[in-house]
């Protein structure tokens, strides 16, 4: 049985299993690896753990504990929507931007879509926002935040694309595909806007938040170091790459190490409770990345990449490269996790396509990396089904579930206009 098959048997098996006996995808992905490292790749066990992505597991660990230690984002939320309650038309804007913030501090999508997603649809029902609309500014706006290169989902592109041949290209990938992402969900958000006539919501009336305590203040002062500290060394060692200091401050501030001194820096100044932090990781997330990392190396080691290339190279072109991925990336993602499973998979074609085809590999990495996530909107994916929990009213919760059945085909129609259309590009 040659590598792809394994890979594909295991993926499948790991998918359904997970969904019908509801355990983690993840352990399912990691009993696969061991077995067949050990009785088709010939691996020893010591081998194949070691083959669980260390690095990537300490980043989401550490930037997910700090971003959830710091529970004064939350009222940041309320009070820039208290703000914003005497210029309702702008309210769907201000909630999108929020889930942006929130998302980009390093939380990324999940905990958008865990911790904003009740109240949002909460302010929703309140100001008579479609529903709808509401599910998209979320989406949309979680997702931009999430893949800022610092934050959970540009962190996997970062890291998967250096894992399949572009060390050192990883930081450039991972922003080309954050800019791709900013621009088609940011149209898309502006057209739900005007489609679902966001600009007509009706004013508000929410009672004023309390201020700030001294605590909280002290906690934002920390965010915004840390904010600081990721961004500004990245931006001056892209703007002088020729200044050696630069790139050796860049590399030191990586986010696992700057959120790292966060958490010590919010437990010394009493601003973040670590305990509880901890028990609000989404660990089955991280395990599920981490395994799934684990599987598809194996199937590396095994040959799959080989496989892969010449199957690509023998099939397919360059006009029809960005069609297949885009709806590759859209049809896994109903079935699968966009992050654990469809972009570290389907960024093993990458290198094949760019020499058969002769695309820039920057511009497939987008293609894989971006349709995907919008078929989080499904009732079945994250952000749909947070949506559908914070609805109270089985009527009201039974009518958006109908619409959000449909809004994935809207949105694949879109992404392939966006592709006819050239919006997906090598943007730096």
């Amino acid at each position: 049985m040659s590598a792809a098959t394994i890979f594909i048997v295991s993926l499948v098996l790991s998918l359904v299993l997970g969904f019908t006996t509801k355990v983690n995808t993840g352990w399912y992905a990691m009993a696969f690896a061991f077995i067949n490292g050990v009785f088709i790749y010939d691996f020893s066990v010591k081998e194949i753990a070691a083959m669980w992505p260390i690095y990537l597991f300490l980043m989401l660990f550490i930037i997910a504990l700090f971003a959830i230690s710091n529970g004064t984002l939350l009222k940041v939320s309320e009070l820039l929507i208290y703000k914003s309650r005497n210029h309702p038309a702008f309210l769907p804007i201000v909630l999108f931007l929020i889930c942006v913030f929130f998302a980009g501090t390093g939380a990324g999508a999940p905990a958008v879509f865990a911790f904003l997603s009740p109240v949002i649809m909460a302010v929703a029902i309140r100001s008579q926002i479609s529903r709808v609309l509401a599910v998209i500014l979320i989406l949309t706006g979680a997702t931009i935040g999430s893949q800022l290169p610092f934050s959970v989902g540009g962190i996997v592109v970062k890291q998967v694309a250096e894992n399949v041949g572009y060390a050192g290209e990883g930081t450039s990938i991972a922003i080309n595909v954050w800019i791709n992402c900013l621009i088609t969900m940011t149209i898309f958000f502006l057209l739900a806007y005007f489609v679902l006539k966001g600009y007509k919501t009706p004013k508000v009336e929410m009672n004023k938040p309390e201020p700030f305590t001294k605590l909280q203040k002290r906690n934002l002062i920390i965010i915004a170091l840390v904010m600081g500290a990721i961004i500004i060394p990245a931006l001056l060692k892209t703007l002088f790459p020729s200044i050696a200091v630069f790139a050796h401050i860049a590399n030191f501030c990586d986010a696992t190490v700057c959120c790292a001194i966060g958490i010590i820096l919010c437990s010394l100044c009493k601003v973040g409770k670590e305990a509880e932090a901890i028990h609000k990781i989404p660990f089955g997330i991280i395990i599920m990345i981490s395994a799934m990392g684990m599987l598809i190396q194996i199937a590396i080691d095994g040959g799959l990449v080989d496989m892969l290339s010449g199957w690509v190279s023998a099939n397919v072109n360059s006009t029809l490269a960005p069609y297949i991925l885009t709806l590759a990336s859209m049809v896994m993602s109903f079935f699968s996790a966009s992050l654990g499973v469809v972009i570290p998979t389907l960024s093993l074609l990458v290198p094949s396509l760019a020499t058969a085809t002769g695309l820039a590999p920057m511009l497939l990495f987008a293609m894989v990396s971006v349709p995907c996530l919008y078929t989080g909107c499904s009732p079945f994916s994250t952000a749909g089904g947070m949506a559908l929990a914070g609805l109270d009213d089985d009527a009201e919760r039974d009518k958006l579930f109908k619409k959000l059945l449909v809004l994935p085909f809207i949105c694949a129609i879109y992404i392939w206009t966006c592709v006819a259309l050239g919006v997906f590009r090598v943007w730096i």
